[in-house]
């Protein structure tokens, strides 16, 4: 084919290598005269396309022309094929494929649900396209991020879909083993998500771009513990609208993370498709709550995040900003109810069923079995789903000697099985008693669909940053009316939880610093939000009286990525500890840096896992005997400083659990700096590493073992003031005594300095816990954060585009008309 192509272009003087490019209209030359298609539009659309390249188009034309001439003169086949016009329905129609309709589809769920869009996904194939198309649309209001791997991916989508958003990851074969521990933290948060898995061969990295229904078992069961979800397929490549639609109805009316399923062979075919009319598509809107549900034990009005609508079995879904509703979430099992941490058997039993009962109760709100076929005395069902449909509707044929066959079924969504014709199935009910006994609810509240709060995410419209509202909002781009900010104590910041700590943790002067902080701020509980991942320090939004997740093991910052990239409106902290930081959440935590996220990341550094009982962490020195370094550790522990600086953080900053005073004004700096401010706090473990610290940090030691950092001082230190820092003639930072090397010699501290080189030689003054050690802020530079970049690019699709229009949308491809 080279060679023809090559000896067809050659009279127009094409190079060789630009008319090896021309060989795939030889091919569709060929093709067009096998299967007798008409030439002329491919001839006009090769003239439309290369119009600016007048020896292109040439080209293109006559390689067509020589593959149509070969199919007419190589005697290769006895005759063309015919292929007979297809019937379809009046109405307008486009040329699409499976994902552009699928990304289309998720752009509609959000007009139609009236939230936000938020896409955190990973580049994989064949669902990379998905998050290539809906970056298209910003015009939308539509937020993606391309996250540095897939746990991080779902992680984010799953923070936004606690700020209220509609919240979407993407992947593609295994990247569905990678996200399956935090679909199971959205099951147990029962917050909507959609889990786009376009399927491929397997197992393992398998075959990227070759097509395979791999994933069934893996959607149905791959999880730990009793995790069961609505899955969703696709069955044509126009279909996958509808399907993206249904997936969101369901996520949304049922509270609940589906998966929806796809395939290379939908994701990369096309077919017509029939446009709808937008106003014919379902009105799929939420109600958020906004006002207590319950009565506590005094009648007093309290919000219950785990009460249930009797029908669907679907939680309230309280956002951040709300007033009055604050409540905690998280992993950890829930009593029924009020969403109180419970480790009672019973109780995990009752919530185990009631979210078996709720997905099995959405057989009840789909379409019935549809059967085709000789159905009254068939023996045999042939049952399909997915993309298997275009050969699977085709009536199976009798086999000889065994009878009638019916026809096949319709695909539908996979689980739950859909009813049957007459015989609609009633949920399982669930069993088991809950730990809390339900209290009567509020009379007005346990009728009422709660409204959605009003001027709150209505429409495609972002959302507005209450918090530095003048520093992310042009004049007139929406701005919130300012509003007194209520006076608030410390009491009022700490929830009614038992603080459950060992006796003499460092947490709870840390947990005290915090509280005693935040009335000084101007915030406001309802809007501010702490997000953990696993750990001791990981139970700290349980003990703030604010909206706050516990989620999993390192995820914290990926999620609170999420959060804040979604509500830009709210106040987002991450607590977390050495081993959850800066371990399994190594990654998550660099990248959160390195973007700038508007986050305040405080990391308790302890040197040790105290939840799991005394293992050696990523900060613990060589030689640390454990219990599972008996011998000692071997590995070169970080300096979490270091990693900090090395990640082009904006803000880094050291305190210790010790210093109240010192932990407060740190604190302060780190959350009134806009973009990522990141932490670190000696924290003792009197348990498993007691006095880790005390060499340092002790009253009587302190003035001689800690170095303040002040900017615009010369940095020195000593009870006697008798040593500082100097930096030699390689650029190293070293300790000194001052009447050595005199005073003008003494480093002068530059937080703000561009380039992060002096604060990293600061980092690395110390190499354990028994050297003086810098305290205070290392680093505090402004730039851009990631949320006002994203708002920017938002608002500039829209300047460019207008708001967006779906009818629009549909119609941006070429169309044309069946009477």
């Amino acid at each position: 084919m080279t060679t023809l192509t090559k000896d067809a272009v050659a009279p127009l003087g094409v190079k060789p290598r630009d008319a090896e490019r021309s060989k795939n209209f030889f091919a569709l030359g060929l093709i067009s005269w096998m299967y007798t298609r008409p030439s002329e539009p491919t001839l006009v659309w090769i003239e439309e396309k290369f119009a600016s390249k007048p020896q292109v188009a040439a080209a293109n034309r006559a390689a067509f022309a020589a593959g149509h001439a070969f199919g007419e003169t190589a005697e290769l086949f006895e005759h063309p094929y015919s292929v007979r016009p297809a019937e379809h329905a009046p109405g307008t129609y486009t040329n699409i494929t499976g994902n552009t309709a699928l990304a289309w589809g998720l752009v509609a769920a959000g007009q139609l649900a009236k939230l936000p869009v938020f896409l955190g996904g990973y580049p994989i194939t064949p669902a990379s396209d998905i998050l290539h198309e809906l970056s298209k649309h910003k015009n939308f209001g539509i937020r993606t991020m391309q996250a540095e791997d897939e746990i991080a991916g779902i992680g984010a989508a799953l923070g936004a879909a606690f700020g209220g958003h509609l919240a979407v990851t993407t992947t593609s074969g295994p990247g569905i083993a990678l996200k399956s521990e935090t679909m199971g933290l959205a099951i147990s948060l029962e917050l909507p998500l959609l889990v786009i898995d376009i399927q491929r061969g397997g197992p393992s990295t398998g075959l990227p771009t070759k097509t395979e229904q791999s994933d069934l078992l893996q959607a149905m069961y791959g999880r730990h513990g009793e995790s069961p979800i609505p899955i969703v397929a696709a069955y044509t490549p126009a279909q996958c609208f509808d399907a993206a639609i249904e997936a969101a109805r369901i996520a949304l009316k049922y509270r609940t993370p589906v998966m929806l399923l796809s395939d290379g062979y939908l994701a990369n075919g096309s077919e017509p498709w029939l446009l709808p009319r937008v106003e014919d598509l379902p009105d799929i809107s939420v109600a958020f709550a906004t006002e207590a549900n319950h009565l506590d034990a005094d009648g007093q009005p309290e919000f219950w995040p785990y009460l249930r609508d009797p029908e669907t079995l679907a939680r309230p879904w309280a956002v951040p900003g709300t007033p009055g509703l604050e409540h905690r979430i998280g992993g950890i099992e829930k009593a029924d109810g009020s969403g109180n941490i419970s480790y009672d058997p019973a109780n995990h039993e009752h919530m185990v069923h009631l979210r078996a009962a709720k997905v099995a109760g959405i057989a009840q709100d789909i379409p019935p079995v549809a059967l085709n076929g000789d159905v009254d005395d068939a023996e045999l069902l042939v049952v399909g789903w997915g993309s298997t449909w275009g050969g699977h509707r085709r009536r199976p044929q009798p086999v000889s000697g065994q009878g009638p066959q019916g026809g096949p079924r319709p695909p539908h969504p996979p689980e739950p099985v859909p009813r049957q014709p007459g015989r609609g199935p009633a949920p399982p009910s669930p069993r088991g008693g809950a730990r809390d006994e339900p209290r009567p609810a509020l009379e007005a509240a346990a009728r009422r669909v709660p409204r959605r709060r009003q001027g709150r995410h209505q429409g495609p419209g972002r959302p507005v940053h209450r918090r530095r509202a003048r520093d992310r909002l042009p004049e007139g781009a929406g701005r919130m009316t300012d509003v007194a900010t209520p006076t608030t104590t410390p009491q009022d910041w700490a929830s009614d939880q038992e603080v459950r700590w060992c006796p003499g943790c460092g947490d709870y002067s840390i947990l005290k610093a915090v509280q005693a902080l935040m009335p000084t701020l101007g915030g406001t509980t309802e809007n501010t939000v702490f997000v953990s991942g696993i750990g001791c320090a990981a139970r700290f939004p349980y003990y703030m009286d604010t909206y706050g997740m516990h989620s999993i093991h390192g995820r914290a910052p990926a999620i609170a990525t999420g959060l804040a990239l979604a509500r830009p409106d709210l106040d987002v902290w991450v607590v977390g500890g050495d081993g959850d930081m800066l371990s399994i959440g190594g990654n998550h935590l660099i990248h959160a840096l390195r973007r700038n996220v508007d986050l305040t990341i405080l990391m308790f550094n302890n040197q040790i896992y105290g939840l799991t009982k005394g293992q050696y962490s990523p900060t613990s020195e060589v030689g640390k005997v454990t219990k599972s370094t008996p011998f000692g550790s071997l590995d070169q522990p970080f300096n979490p400083m270091s990693v900090a600086l090395g990640a082009e953080a904006s803000f880094v900053a050291r305190t210790h659990d010790l210093d109240r005073k010192h932990m407060v004004e740190t604190f302060r700096r780190a959350r009134e700096h806009r973009g990522a401010s990141f932490v670190e706090v000696f924290q003792n473990c009197n348990v498993f590493n007691d006095g880790a610290f005390g060499a340092i940090t002790g009253k009587g030691v302190r003035d001689d073992m800690l170095i303040p950092l002040v900017h615009g001082q010369p940095i020195r230190f000593g009870a006697e003031q008798d040593k500082g820092v100097v930096v030699d003639e390689r650029g190293r930072a070293q300790i000194a005594v001052v009447a050595d090397v005199g005073e003008a010699a003494l480093l002068v501290h530059d937080e703000a300095a561009a380039e992060p080189g002096l604060a990293f030689e600061l980092s690395r003054l110390s190499t354990g816990p028994y050297e003086p050690t810098p305290i205070g802020v290392f680093r505090a530079v402004e730039r851009p954060d990631y949320g006002s970049e994203t708002d920017r690019q938002l608002l500039a699709a829209q300047d460019k585009s207008g708001p967006g229009d779906l009818t629009a949308l549909l119609h941006s491809r070429p169309t044309w008309d069946v009477p």
